[in-house]
């Protein structure tokens, strides 16, 4: 289970580059392979975070703000398997997957 607590809040990684960030939770389209949400931060309360989203396009993936209820409604599940790793090893990991 992943512990919310431990993801970093909102801007608490922001001197740190976003190549660098470690990566706390993984969503993905079950259905979609190339669809994947990489989380760094989160408010929890807000339930909005940071992170890197692929939309099936590497070339146009970028950092962002990501809003989770948004994620949860187009379907997107939580990897709760996913354990903390760098972002270079995150996206390793996810794009092995198709």
């Amino acid at each position: 289970m992943i512990l919310l607590n431990k993801i970093p809040a909102l801007y608490e990684t922001e001197p740190i580059r976003c190549e660098d960030k470690i990566i706390h939770q993984h969503y993905h389209l079950s259905n979609h392979h190339g669809f994947y949400w990489l989380i760094a931060e989160l408010d929890e309360k807000e339930r909005l975070a940071f992170g890197y989203a692929c939309l099936n396009d590497r070339e146009m993936a970028e950092w962002g703000y990501i809003d989770i209820n948004e994620l949860e409604d187009v379907g997107a599940v939580l990897n709760k398997d996913w354990k903390p790793c760098s972002f270079r090893e995150a996206i390793k990991i996810v794009q092995g997957d198709y």
